[in-house]
């Protein structure tokens, strides 16, 4: 394990010494080299200093890895561009994100945890697309901060009264308000209804790599902390899930009816993004196999799709010079591949098959419908407008008349293809192999 923390680190030098592509072959080798290795799911793997493996930090490592890898790709259309800074930028955001999933302490997951949001706060500052990115940045800096003082201050707390605080320890809190603020933080992250504001704020004034880390991986560590948090709290949340489980089900019905009046592209896909997390808290709180598998699904699908679905946005972003699906028709008379991929992230997006979403929300869907059947009423109409609204954007753009405002399109570039190409066949080559979970 130490020597793959030193792989990664040995990496940094040669920033200056090689051109991009040569990084990105680095990066597919240590892709690889991961999956050569890590040969156990159901336990901790590789265990050394501090640092170890299961099955979620495993898929969600990989995934970390497969995002920053495509970032190097999104990272030529940025303007003013320090492409070493860039390059060390992507690197800082591999190397702290795979130490947080690496880590079975609690005190340094938090460190790492933290620490990733640097690099990204640093894109949405140096490279957003308006003079508000000052403020939503720091919108963003602050709200995760904030929320994950109590965190911070309950760990030291446990590392106090045990000694030691792992992922490993068994113990049965039995405190709501301690339940409440730990997990408190991961919600903010995740984000949870009515915590939500600062993400369509970041993404906005993000550039297409700062959301695609965002949306990717980043949203993803707080599932990979609710899930680590969860077996200290079983007797709690199976009492108190009723609350975090309503306000996730009526936030999410109140997003998915948000979409379909939205008309900013970047805005849309950010709340999609929502909507799919609300779904993520809503699985976990149910407690069962099923939902925590579910989770993990949706989590490493979403991370895909909505990666792509970023990255696409910044490529019509960068042609039309806004994101308003006004100013956006009839790009199937321009770019009718572009419009193709477009139509494959919009629909699995809305868990169409046979991308990895629909297992997601079929697995979500067991696992919180026989929790209370009740339910059933929410989740359809979550499902439903979800996919009108994907059906709308497409449509929308796609389709009819262009704008006079488009006089000159080029019909897509081939490495805007080879991005989105890599996006999808992931999503739809896992479902092919199931029993890798």
């Amino acid at each position: 394990m130490l020597s793959l923390m030193i792989m990664m680190i040995f990496l940094i030098p040669l920033l200056n010494l090689f051109n991009l592509q040569f990084l990105i072959y680095w990066f597919f080798v240590f892709f690889n080299y991961f999956i050569w290795i890590f040969s156990f799911f159901d336990f901790f793997s590789m265990i050394s200093l501090n640092f170890g493996l299961d099955k979620y930090s495993f898929f969600l490592m990989v995934l970390t890895v497969w995002i920053c890898l495509l970032l190097t790709y999104s990272s030529f259309s940025l303007k003013n561009l320090n492409l070493n800074f860039v390059k060390f930028l992507i690197l800082l955001v591999i190397f702290f994100l795979t130490l947080c999933f690496f880590s079975l302490n609690f005190f340094f997951f938090y460190i790492y945890f933290e620490c990733s949001i640097l690099p990204l706060f640093l894109l949405i500052y140096g490279w957003g697309y308006q003079p508000e990115r000052v403020y939503s940045s720091l919108y963003f800096m602050f709200y995760t901060l904030f929320s994950s003082l109590p965190l911070f201050l309950l760990i030291l707390k446990f590392e106090l009264y045990l000694g030691y605080f792992y992922f490993v320890i068994i113990f049965e809190c039995l405190n709501f308000y301690i339940l409440f603020f730990m997990i408190f933080s991961f919600l903010v992250k995740l984000p949870m209804f009515f915590f939500h504001l600062w993400l369509p704020k970041a993404h906005v004034e993000a550039p297409s790599m700062g959301s695609m880390i965002l949306a990717g991986v980043m949203l993803k560590l707080g599932g990979y902390g609710l899930i680590r948090l969860f077996f200290f709290f079983n007797y709690l949340l199976s009492l108190y899930s009723y609350i975090f489980v309503s306000l996730s089900m009526v936030g999410c019905l109140f997003i998915s009816l948000f979409c379909l009046i939205q008309t900013d592209l970047s805005v849309l896909v950010a709340y999609s993004s929502v909507n799919h997390m609300g779904l993520v808290i809503s699985g976990l709180m149910s407690l069962s196999d099923y939902g925590f598998l579910g989770c993990l699904f949706l989590m490493i699908s979403h991370g895909l799709v909505s990666s792509g679905f970023f990255y696409l946005v910044g490529c019509l972003y960068e042609r039309v010079g806004s994101r308003s699906l006004f100013l956006m028709r009839g790009l199937l008379n321009f770019m009718p591949s572009f419009s193709m991929f477009f139509f494959l992230f919009c629909v699995s997006n809305m868990s169409c098959p046979p991308s990895l979403n629909l297992v997601s929300e079929i697995f979500i869907c067991f696992s919180i419908l026989s929790w209370d059947f009740s339910t059933f009423f929410f989740l359809f109409f979550i499902l439903f407008f979800t996919a009108c609204s994907m059906i709308s954007l497409f449509s929308y753009i796609c389709h009819g008349l262009s704008s006079n405002l488009i006089f000159y399109f080029d019909s897509g570039l081939v490495r805007e293809f080879y991005c989105f190409f890599l996006h999808l066949i992931p999503l739809y080559l896992f479902i092919l192999n199931l029993d890798f979970f």
